[in-house]
């Protein structure tokens, strides 16, 4: 029993050891992240899924973020992980930063718009970044 209890204190030390410099730092975290089929001016998301049809006119994410020091910009990226051929792996699609202004709410959302033969069917992923770190991905599915 006790050496149950040395390895979680272990892992909550290494835990807070490794997040303190993010904290520390003022990169903060990403609270909220969701994706759907649309967005409210409140920055809900509506119709939320991780699987969409090909013919979506838009994928969106709302997301959150707390403890980010004021001037660190949110950016997002699209990628394609695996469409087969039309598509390398790992294809950049898109790109968007938001850079947020001093006392301004720390939420909004991201949008990428269907291409004109619609998505191609396959994995991807959404990142946020918080400046130039990987706060959070989010994979999705395009599917028939």
């Amino acid at each position: 029993m006790k050496r149950k209890t040395v390895t979680v204190a272990a892992l909550c030390l290494g835990m807070f050891i490794c997040l303190c410099p993010l904290v520390a730092s003022g990169q903060g975290t990403v609270s909220k992240a969701v994706l759907g089929t649309g967005v409210t001016d409140k920055f809900q998301i509506t119709g939320p899924t991780n699987v969409f049809p090909p013919d979506t006119p838009k994928i969106y994410c709302a997301w959150k973020v707390e403890g980010v020091k004021a001037g660190t910009p949110v950016r997002s990226v699209w990628i394609a992980e695996d469409v087969g051929k039309v598509a390398p792996p790992n294809y950049k699609i898109d790109e968007a930063t938001f850079n947020p202004p001093a006392g301004a709410p720390s939420e909004g959302s991201f949008a990428l718009n269907q291409p004109n033969a619609g998505f191609p069917v396959g994995k991807y992923r959404f990142e946020i970044y918080l400046g130039s770190t990987l706060a959070k991905t989010l994979p999705f599915t395009v599917k028939k």
